[in-house]
């Protein structure tokens, strides 16, 4: 069942935060501050598996949320992703004040809304090779050019600041592309069982064996030879080279529609250099 914000008060709100931050206990299964059916909305909301805790939904309240979890998940450097991530409500009361801008309210109660970002992640610097936090709200961009969702937008930047935290406002026009729906296709061979592992291990080969042969014959073509000469079937063979795919062990060029009629050469793919 839904939040009922109908009549909310302070301690209905306290409640919902508290579950919120204690979820990030060890042990504990994240609990996002607003899901899917807390939340009415005109687009698309879904419910996604977590990129690698099985036991765990994540709620996306849009269309472009979808996407941008896809492309948290599918980056090297994410470690975990936390969407309608909370800010504690004294600190975003304080910054607004600081800023001179109207905190959200319930129109009903006046009760100052708790604010939250689309998606905190956690993730591995590379330059100094130490975890650190990264916000990236997402908006279309007609949207963020709003006064009031600009004033709201810089409660989160203020929070962030306060933290420490990296702050990056994504909009849909970057989500928006072909790349996106590439990650859309690839998200669920993400995993493979633990035999096709040892499967895939074998089937590489053969396919980058078949693709040197031929780099302007079909995808489909090149991965029906892999897989007969790996002895497993074709849609087997579906399986292991979209993951391939997701997990970049074969060069693609992301900007190309992934048609298996296409030509490798036209899709771009090939070997990674070592």
């Amino acid at each position: 069942m839904g939040k009922k914000f109908k009549g909310c008060t302070l301690a209905r709100q306290d409640g919902w935060y508290k579950s919120h931050r204690e979820s990030f206990e060890s042990g504990r299964v994240y609990e996002p501050f607003l899901r899917t059916d807390d939340v009415p909305s005109h687009g698309v909301k879904s419910k996604v598996p977590h990129f690698r805790d099985t036991t765990r939904l994540v709620h996306v309240l849009s269309l472009n949320e979808l996407w941008m979890y896809l492309h948290l998940a599918n980056n090297p450097f994410v470690i975990d992703v936390y969407e309608q991530y909370a800010i504690p409500l004294d600190t975003s009361l304080a910054i607004a004040d600081m800023l001179e801008v109207k905190h959200p309210v319930y129109a009903d109660t006046r009760v100052p809304i708790i604010q939250t970002i689309d998606f905190m992640a956690r993730m591995m610097n590379p330059e100094i090779g130490e975890e650190c936090l990264k916000a990236f709200p997402v908006k279309q961009p007609e949207d963020a050019q709003k006064l009031r969702t600009a004033e709201k937008l810089a409660l989160q930047e203020g929070y962030c600041r306060l933290e420490d935290i990296e702050y990056e406002l994504i909009t849909s026009d970057v989500l928006r592309t072909v790349h996106s729906q590439n990650l859309d296709t690839l998200y669920r061979h993400r995993d493979l069982p633990v035999f096709l592992e040892r499967v895939a291990n074998r089937w590489l080969p053969n396919f980058f064996g078949a693709l040197s042969d031929d780099r302007h014959a079909r995808a489909a073509h090149l991965v029906e030879r892999a897989s007969l000469a790996t002895g497993v079937n074709y849609d087997t063979g579906i399986s292991i080279f979209y993951n391939a795919l997701w997990h970049k062990q074969i060069r693609f060029n992301w900007s190309q529609y992934l048609r298996l009629e296409k030509a490798a050469s036209d899709l771009g793919l090939g070997a990674h250099a070592a």
